[in-house]
């Protein structure tokens, strides 16, 4: 019997098993996934042929799946649904644009990253048995942190942080058309039917819950928004791309870091944002903006017409330049965004603090974040990120 027939022989029997045991996992497989197993040179590095995915195919080198136990290979199998399932490929090309926290995007962080708590949730419902290349530490648990926090707290080579372990599987950019509604509705039609079939393991469940209702911490969705609608790529042509010109003898800038324009931050001072909640704003935008590192900041503070404008440097503290509170009159937006234009600024992006309730005029060419302190509330346009205030004690 040669290696491809074990390979094939190995792929119908976790099929079997999954189909008995995980039937979860099963049905996304076959409902929305490609598997395609043989020799890939073109997929894998040199001596470290094991699987790949994309976010819709799954690459399995034969060898590799042929030497897996069943319970390994099953595992193995769920953890690239995990990766399609939690959109990490797809995520992962919009942070090449973007970078994270205004540093480059490092692939490799991120795979481990996702590995981590694809690996715990599969651990903790008792799917399969993680092959010993896996990745798994009892600090990142995927009911208490998303990736992205993993990313963040990983050193810059995760090698450092795998104890000796290394990568189930190496991940492609992402070549799908896949909608993020078409996966939830596949992952709520796998969920329904492994739970009616009795072979839903909470862990699971909970995970499916969190999945398809994510409950985003305000300060990451204001950090995320900002920090892509902000950031930009910076690039020189005074030090050539040395690995572009050597593989592909073709002469491009190369990159010398992320940063960021004019920021505007629009302060509504109408007397219905107290100290509390400009301090927790600030706080949060501070954070941002030590990361962003924008050339200017501009603090607009208006009720129904702008006051004393603050202008910080990049390297300067938003916290001691609080603008001062209004004496509680009306609430109207527009001066802020006239007092932009009447100044020729073209910021990368204008946040507004508001409880939202005044006028709204017509969008403008620049991104907008509305940062409001209402639940429920809308906006016509722009980013709408709700401010949780109760967790800071106060409505």
């Amino acid at each position: 019997m040669d290696i491809q027939q074990s390979a094939e022989e190995k792929m119908t029997e976790v099929k079997t098993a999954m189909l008995l045991h995980v039937p979860f996992f099963a049905s996304l497989m076959l409902d929305m996934m490609v598997i395609k197993i043989g020799k890939f040179p073109d997929v894998f590095p040199p001596g470290n042929e094991t699987f790949a995915t994309n976010g819709k195919t799954i690459w399995c080198d034969e060898d590799f799946l042929a030497s897996l136990k069943l319970p390994e290979a099953v595992f193995t199998f769920c953890h690239e649904i995990g990766h399609a399932m939690w959109s990490h490929m797809s995520r992962a090309e919009r942070y090449r644009t973007t970078g994270i926290d205004g540093k480059p995007f490092n692939a490799k962080k991120w795979n481990y990253a996702g590995d981590y708590i694809i690996n715990d949730m599969l651990t903790k419902s008792k799917i399969g048995i993680m092959p010993q290349c896996g990745l798994l530490d009892s600090k990142y648990t995927h009911e208490e942190m998303t990736a992205d926090e993993v990313y963040r707290d990983l050193p810059e080579d995760p090698d450092d942080n795998s104890n000796g372990q290394g990568q189930i599987d190496h991940h492609i950019p992402a070549d799908d058309n896949t909608t993020e509604a078409e996966w939830n509705r596949a992952v709520a039609q796998a969920a329904d039917g492994a739970k009616a079939q009795g072979k839903l393991p909470a862990s699971l469940e909970r995970m499916v819950e969190k999945l398809l209702n994510p409950k985003v911490p305000w300060q990451e969705l204001l950090r995320t928004i900002l920090m892509r609608a902000a950031s930009r790529d910076a690039y020189t042509w005074a030090r050539p791309n040395r690995r572009r010109l050597i593989t592909q003898g073709v002469v491009m800038p190369s990159y010398t870091g992320f940063g960021a324009g004019e920021i505007v931050i629009g302060v509504d001072t109408s007397g219905s944002i107290g100290e509390k909640e400009l301090t927790v704003f600030l706080t949060e935008i501070q954070n941002i903006l030590d990361v962003a590192k924008p050339e200017k900041i501009y603090v607009v503070p208006c009720d129904t017409c702008v006051h004393e404008v603050s202008v910080l440097e990049a390297n300067d503290d938003l916290l001691s330049h609080k603008p001062p509170l209004g004496g509680g009159g009306g609430t109207r937006f527009s001066p802020v965004f006239d007092w932009v234009e009447e100044q020729g600024i073209d910021p990368a992006a204008l946040v507004y603090l508001t409880d939202m309730y005044g006028d709204f005029p017509d969008e403008p060419p620049y991104k907008t974040i509305w940062a409001s302190t209402s639940k429920g509330m809308d906006a016509p346009w722009g980013s709408l990120v709700e401010i949780d205030l109760e967790e800071y004690g106060h409505e």
